[in-house]
């Protein structure tokens, strides 16, 4: 009896074990895939914003003191800064003090409400990127059925006259991770913006493609000139939805034409079983 107890404890004992275990394998699976399944009619963009995790407060930041920045893969220099950061002073290659200031701050054109953070080049004279893959498998059935409607839209800008700008862009994949089409957004030119710092709300809209189970969301950083990238993003989102069936458009403009008839003065007579269309004298 003291023998079956005892292996009895000690077989509890290695279950429970064994399923930590396999939790804790688990759970770092699945920290470490970059896919997250999506949601119909609401933003897919995890941190789409910026906000969680810490902004650089300064500007300069490079390699480990990079904020980490949940969600998002990110290469090179790419950051998230402070709105209002107050930039740093840099000696150039002929020995003269240089300031890098001006960065955005609560008063440069952007989004209404654009909380604490916003998408940044880097610190480096470099392009940079990051990205993030979205599970759309869910969605299957109202995306092969070519009901799947997308809307891409960002606040994305620069700094004073520099050239530096930014690509938000979308990669459709099939199940096997191969592209079938690619739709982006990038942001506005100097002179579009006044040749003053500050970011520009931008959006496309379009059908996802059938047979696309997965997409990647990337922004990409692309460096011209400077001390620093100035590429800047903010407000990101990327919304699916379900467009009406083909019936039911059908319906809508049958009867968008029936009210124009009626508006221009047509009648609309029935006789056995057709229909003519003439103008009221």
């Amino acid at each position: 009896m003291n023998q079956l107890k005892t292996f009895s404890f000690y077989s509890q004992k290695i279950a429970t074990a064994g399923i930590a275990l396999i939790a804790g394998i688990s759970s770092s699976i699945l920290l470490a895939s970059p896919i997250h399944a999506a949601t119909l009619g609401q933003n897919l963009i995890l941190n789409g914003d910026a906000e969680q995790g810490q902004g650089d407060p300064i500007g300069n930041a490079v390699g480990t003191n990079i904020p980490f920045i949940p969600a998002w893969i990110p290469t090179n220099s790419f950051s998230v800064l402070q709105y209002g950061a107050t930039g740093f002073e840099f000696t150039n290659p002929l020995g003269n003090i240089v300031a890098v200031s001006g960065l955005p701050d609560a008063n440069s054109s952007g989004p209404i409400v654009r909380g604490k953070n916003l998408f940044f080049g880097g610190a480096n004279r470099s392009s940079s990127s990051a990205h993030q893959l979205i599970d759309i498998s869910d969605f299957t059935s109202i995306i092969d059925s070519g009901e799947g409607a997308y809307d891409l839209s960002a606040w994305l800008g620069g700094y004073d006259t520099d050239l530096d700008n930014v690509k938000f862009s979308l990669d459709f994949l099939n199940k096997d991770g191969q592209s079938l089409n690619t739709a982006f957004i990038a942001s506005p030119a100097p002179d579009e913006r006044n040749n003053t710092t500050g970011l520009l709300f931008k959006s496309t809209q379009g059908f996802v493609p059938i047979g696309a189970r997965q997409i990647n969301v990337a922004l990409d950083m692309n460096y011209v000139r400077g001390r620093i990238n100035d590429g800047y993003a903010d407000n990101l989102s990327l919304v699916i939805t379900k467009v009406p069936e083909s019936d039911s458009i059908f319906g809508i403009l049958v009867a968008t034409g029936i009210i124009f008839l009626v508006v221009s003065n047509f009648t609309i007579k029935s006789k056995n079983g057709k229909y003519t269309i003439s103008r009221q004298s």
